[in-house]
């Protein structure tokens, strides 16, 4: 599962640390160093299991300072 969620303008990550110490769960950015606002924004979360992500994500959602969060399923290869 793939876990994934946006920032608003403004918002630094930091001020999301206590929630993702309490869930246990990492974020990287997934544009790293990028200039453009609209992707400096997105951040990629990882956990130890997919319950752990989901639960992540609900308590980010519920987040004044977040745009967006959602988690998919991993792609998988044409076949």
């Amino acid at each position: 599962m793939e876990a994934v969620f946006c920032l608003r303008p403004g918002v630094a990550i930091v001020t999301l640390a206590p929630l993702l110490a309490t869930h246990g769960v990492r974020a990287e950015a997934l544009h790293p160093g990028a200039s453009d606002p609209s992707l400096a924004g997105w951040y990629t979360l990882s956990g130890p299991s997919d319950a752990t992500l989901t639960a992540a994500v609900q308590a980010l959602q519920a987040e004044p300072g977040v745009d967006a969060a959602y988690t998919r399923p991993e792609g998988e290869p044409p076949g």
